[in-house]
């Protein structure tokens, strides 16, 4: 029972971080200056640590083995979300370019 909920909060911590820092880079896109955007910290490192922190928050009742495993799990999600999130906002970019 316990395994649904480890698995569970990982993925979910993984996405929301990754959807909060694509709304953020998509914030700077147009509001921001241009160095702002897309940078490889904003996509790839800060998704996973805050997943990481979620999990932390969240997690506190869970065993040591099982804070293990939902860290694990929400830093693969965050970090493999974010990469298909990019590749498919720049094949929009390119397909959407004159």
């Amino acid at each position: 029972m316990k395994k649904r909920y480890v698995i569970l909060l990982g993925l979910l911590s993984g996405l929301a971080s990754i959807f909060l820092f694509t709304s953020l880079d998509f914030y700077f896109f147009l509001d921001g200056p241009a160095r702002l955007w897309f940078t490889p910290i904003n996509i790839f490192v800060m998704p996973i640590i805050v997943a990481l922190v979620i999990v932390n928050i969240v997690s506190h009742k869970f065993s040591f083995s099982e804070k293990i495993y939902s860290n694990l799990i929400s830093g693969i999600t965050a970090y493999i979300g974010s990469l298909i999130l990019i590749s498919i906002i720049e094949n929009l970019v390119l397909y959407l370019r004159p």
